[in-house]
């Protein structure tokens, strides 16, 4: 398999970070291309191994899968310029925010195999869930290469595209939302006193427990929550401050404002 990612920042260093410590995809399977930004290929070349060239017809030179990693506002753009040197039978990926098949379809309307993908930066340790969803006319085993290729970075579910804009809002920016709350520890440990290592030290694993319990477990969160809170009882006094400042109520506003964005993204592109 040979990868061509179209972009060159966060998400893409990520997924290539990724690939590489599985030990499955080698440096020279991929190549990066971005729209201006030298030094950044350059960094990239120089810390990973990978092949970058300015020029996008060398990078899709035998690319069996291209991702492309722009933002939503630069996707119609990138696609346009890839158009020209795309093969026939080249599979390319969307791991951007709001961007609808159809105006895939649209901008690259001589390639059949599209798939959209909504990994998150975890993909950089391979701890990454990327939702896929596959294009009307997109080959199945074309399909299970790009999940084998995101299943080494994570876990992958497949949805259907209706659901794209809650997967972005729930996983896709997910990871936010939770450094966000670690914040808010460690300044309420630094306003106790905690040394900042140990502060570190205890939210990191804390967090990390957590999830661990969600996972394996089998337990609903709202269970596992009870199991922790004692009446009267350091945890009840926490807890009933956040529902006091309603915290439950501002996360589901946020993950749905996250949603309306992504469709708002999408809207904007279609009208490209």
């Amino acid at each position: 398999m040979r990868i061509a990612l179209i972009g060159a920042g966060k998400m893409a260093e990520s997924l290539i970070a990724g690939w590489l410590a599985s030990g499955r995809i080698a440096p020279g399977q991929i190549a990066v291309t971005n729209r201006r930004n030298d030094e950044r290929l350059k960094e990239l070349e120089t810390t990973y191994g990978v092949h970058t060239h300015r020029e996008k017809k060398e990078v899709l030179a035998g690319a069996t899968v291209v991702v492309v990693a722009v933002k939503p506002a630069d996707m119609a753009e990138a696609l346009r310029q890839l158009a020209p040197w795309l093969a026939p039978e080249t599979t390319v990926v969307s791991v951007a925010a709001g961007v609808r098949l159809a105006a895939m379809t649209a901008l690259l309307p001589q390639t059949r195999s599209l798939v959209r993908a909504m990994p998150n930066t975890a993909s950089r340790l391979r701890q990454s869930v990327t939702a896929l969803c596959r294009g009307e006319h997109c080959p199945a085993e074309d399909f299970y290469r790009v999940r084998e290729l995101f299943g080494l970075v994570g876990a992958t579910v497949e949805v259907g595209e209706d659901d794209f804009d809650a997967v972005t809002a729930l996983s896709g920016s997910g990871p936010a939302y939770v450094y966000l709350l670690v914040e808010a520890m460690l300044e309420a440990a630094r306003d106790l006193g905690l040394p900042e290592p140990v502060a570190r030290e205890l939210t990191v694993w804390t967090v990390l427990g957590a999830g661990h319990m969600l996972r394996h477990t089998g337990l609903a969160p709202a269970e596992l929550r009870r199991q922790v809170t004692s009446p009267n009882g350091t945890t009840a006094a926490a807890l009933a401050v956040l529902e006091e400042m309603k915290v439950p109520t501002a996360v589901r506003r946020a993950v749905n404002r996250a949603a309306a964005r992504a469709a708002e993204l999408a809207a904007a592109v279609a009208a490209v």
